[in-house]
């Protein structure tokens, strides 16, 4: 943290005032379309813009409603509210298909002939596993797709996370110590050895005068546990963010401001030092007020009084040119070459911290669809004046429908109305009437005509679904739903699918390009954070095993990161059950000896849901995978016999070897090589003794020799 005097703070904070109040009015459209949508996908559907207090309001609001009495309420008549939401329901489609698979990633060297290189840019894929799974990647990969859904930009923050909940390591403490070093000083030429050396080295004297000494060294005095760091992602919207609106790269934003509502009390274990200046406020401004997930300010509650805004602003130094005064611009740029990080606290603004932070090194922004600006248009807009007309139009059927019995007017002097609603009606039953003159009994009534629903109604619903699945990109086959046509055939589902997805593909191409950026970044603050050599553990082939991340792995150069499936669409189970039936359907002997190879087995019965299929070979696969482990532990006890030896009588020696073959050639198989030797090579010893095993048990089974081997034989040719 880097101390400043309270003219640098007060600089900095005009400055993040300034920038707060940049292109104010542009900001509130954002907020204001942003917020709609956002009460739209929570099913507030009825609303209408208040300029007064600068925030959207439902009709059923509880102020609204307390403007009238009863009577009035009455007069006014029922308010329909009927929603069908297919506003949330295209949003989820979209969603689920997006992120049905998580984009995976390659790391390239930054020379393909460099084995530093090479070696690290491997090191890098497992790091980016490891970050995924510290941050349950695709629960973060869903709330981006959300963000692009409702906002069209999204925003990832990357940031280090210390916690002992993370585990901790032992560091070493060491002090000093006071110990007498005796030497020797050489009498014939002055040179200083060691008092356990007889004679100088240089001239070879044996004389030398005794000159006690007391050196400081250093002396360890135990270990102190560390809590270790890991490497987070959090995501965030357009509420809570505000960057440049004309910046049209993550480049041409000068400044990037998150401003987030933290109780009071967390607020202050987490600033101490600043506990007593840092206050609670009421919601004072729209954007506070937007943040929040109320509607309408209706009562005390929604004021939030508990909460704080902590505003955390990363400038870049062009932003240090808003301060008029030379010298403390210069100095600003002197402490921040690179920019920095400021941390303010509440309506005051109360200054916490300035750090020297790159805004690049922490925030990774990402677009929903092509724009000319940073902030795209959202997934969704096009759909909420869909929402409104179908909302109007349900109403309107439901209003007549409950008017479709229609009113119906009497003479009171004809009919006695207490007398008849004291009469319970029973068929065919007489009811007196009094006549009025010769006229007949239907002239003293009349029957308002019924209302009838147009026909047009189901028709223009029809095209406003249609219109909405077009508009979105959300169609019928993307999530499991009727086809469009008559027919309904595999094929031609499979292709309305494929079209469908297609329609998606430049925001599935954008999110694509925004996480692959994101991990880069998460994978490189975590390489700078490794200090020893970490692990962590995966289920492989039926075992568990340990996955290595070496510090001397990483001393090689990353050209960069690519998607590995950049052109394709996320792949749903549903599909890659598809796939592999039509493989097995093919029947194609170098397809069946891919898909029933022992390591994709298991594979197959996952994706195919039959995880109880009891599979041929699977036992004696694991088996081998279990002695591998136990294998690569220590050298073999001597050159052809490993630690561990086959059991003839039990092992399939086939599966066996093709198991040890496969790991050999496998990455994890030449790290082994390359780090552990003794490892290596007891696993080839082992499988040198499946291959005589199996050898010998061809020649028992074949009379003597192999088959396709010539026999051996003593006959003299003649």
């Amino acid at each position: 943290m880097t101390e400043l005097d309270e003219e640098l703070q007060g600089s900095l904070k005009d400055i993040v005032t300034l920038c707060e109040k940049e292109d104010d009015e542009i900001r509130k459209a954002q907020v204001r379309m942003w917020k709609k949508n956002e009460e739209f996908w929570h099913g507030v559907q009825y609303l209408f813009w208040s300029e007064r207090d600068e925030t959207w309001v439902s009709p059923l609001d509880v102020t609204w409603r307390s403007q009238f009495t009863e009577e009035e309420l009455h007069e006014l008549g029922p308010f329909y509210d009927y929603v069908v939401d297919i506003f949330k329901a295209h949003g989820e489609s979209i969603i689920s298909a997006l992120s049905a698979q998580i984009p995976s990633l390659r790391f390239i060297p930054d020379d393909a002939d460099d084995q530093a290189d090479v070696i690290t840019a491997k090191t890098y894929s497992k790091i980016a596993d490891l970050v995924c799974r510290h941050n349950k990647a695709k629960l973060v990969y869903m709330r981006a797709l959300f963000y692009q859904y409702i906002n069209g930009v999204v925003f990832a923050y990357v940031y280090k996370d210390t916690d002992p909940r993370y585990g901790t390591r032992e560091v070493p403490q060491y002090s000093t110590e006071t110990r007498r070093v005796d030497y020797l000083t050489c009498s014939n030429c002055g040179y200083v050895r060691d008092a356990n050396e007889q004679q100088c080295p240089q001239c070879g004297a044996a004389e030398a005068d005794y000159t006690p000494q007391f050196e400081e060294v250093p002396v360890q005095t135990g270990t102190v546990a560390v809590p270790k760091t890991r490497v987070k992602i959090d995501v965030f919207g357009g509420l809570n963010v505000k960057v440049p609106y004309y910046a049209r790269r993550q480049e041409d934003c000068n400044y990037l401001i998150l401003s987030t509502d933290q109780p009071k009390s967390l607020v202050q274990s987490v600033f101490p030092d600043k506990a007593d200046k840092i206050e609670a406020e009421h919601i004072s401004n729209m954007e506070r007020f937007a943040r929040s997930q109320y509607s309408y300010e209706s009562g005390s509650e929604p004021e939030q009084k508990h909460l704080v805004t902590v505003i955390k602003a990363w400038l870049r130094p062009s932003e240090f040119w808003r301060e008029k005064d030379e010298a403390k611009r210069k100095k600003l740029q002197q402490k921040f070459p690179k920019g920095c990080r400021v941390t303010l606290v509440g309506k005051n603004k109360v200054f916490i911290s300035a750090e020297d932070e790159d805004l690049d090194d922490r925030w990774v922004i990402g677009q929903a669809g092509l724009s000319t600006y940073i902030h795209s248009d959202p997934i969704c807009r096009p759909l909420v004046p869909i929402q409104e007309l179908r909302n109007q139009l349900v109403n309107l059927t439901m209003d007549t429908i409950e008017h479709g019995i229609p009113a119906t007017f009497a003479d009171k002097e004809v009919l006695d109305f207490d007398a008849y609603g004291k009469f319970e009606a029973a068929p065919g039953f007489i009811f007196p009437v009094k006549m009025r003159g010769n006229r007949p009994v239907s002239e003293h009534f009349f029957t308002e005509p019924k209302a009838t629903f147009p026909r047009e109604v189901p028709g223009f619903i029809r095209n406003l679904d249609q219109d909405a699945q077009f508009a979105t990109g959300s169609f019928p086959s993307i999530y499991g739903g009727p086809s469009e046509g008559k027919s309904r055939t595999y094929s031609e589902y499979a292709a309305s699918r494929q079209m469908a997805l297609q329609r998606l593909s430049i925001c599935n191409m954008l999110t694509t390009d925004w996480w692959m950026r994101t991990m880069e970044l998460a994978v490189r603050t975590f390489a700078d954070l490794v200090i020893d050599d970490e692990r962590y553990v995966e289920f492989d082939s039926g075992s568990y095993v340990n996955v290595w991340i070496r510090r001397s792995e990483l001393s090689g150069k990353v050209g960069g990161v690519e998607p590995e499936t950049s052109d394709a669409f996320p792949v749903s189970l549903v599909q890659k059950r598809d796939l592999i039936m039509r493989l097995i359907e093919l029947n194609n002997q170098y397809l069946n000896t891919a898909l029933y190879s022992p390591d994709n087995v298991s594979i197959l019965a996952d994706v195919l849901a039959l995880t109880d299929l009891k599979l041929p070979g699977e036992d004696q696969r694991v088996k081998q995978v279990i002695e591998i482990n136990d294998l690569r532990k220590e050298g073999p006890v001597d050159e052809i016999t490993p630690t561990v030896l086959p059991e003839p009588e039990v092992d399939d020696d086939a599966v066996h070897i093709e198991v040890l073959r496969n790991f050999l050639v496998s990455s994890a198989g030449l790290d082994l090589k390359r780090t552990n030797p003794p490892g290596y090579a007891n696993c080839v010893a082992h499988l040198r003794l499946h291959l005589q095993s199996l050898q010998l048990k061809s020649i028992q089974q074949f009379g003597g020799s192999p088959p396709g081997v010539e026999p051996e034989t003593t006959a003299v040719e003649e």
